[in-house]
């Protein structure tokens, strides 16, 4: 399995938000738990290429000072 080697946030984050790696992290490995329900890939779980895995790791791991994320929708 791929896995991205090296995280860059986003040049779009706000100065007083934080990368948080353990919420990415936790989005990234249940993305990553699901399988697929349909076609040829039916029951293969998913696996993030690196530019998926940027954009997961952007949304759900950059969050405000009040502890919610940055980025509600993608």
């Amino acid at each position: 399995m791929r896995k991205l080697k090296r995280y860059r946030s986003t040049k779009f984050k706000a100065k007083d938000s934080k990368y948080n790696k353990t919420m990415a992290d936790y989005a990234v490995s249940f993305i990553e738990c699901l399988c697929h329900t349909k076609g040829t890939w039916a029951g293969k779980p998913f696996e993030l290429i690196d530019w998926q895995e940027q954009i997961i790791r952007d949304v759900f791991g950059i969050l405000k000072p009040n502890g919610y994320r940055q980025f509600n929708t993608a």
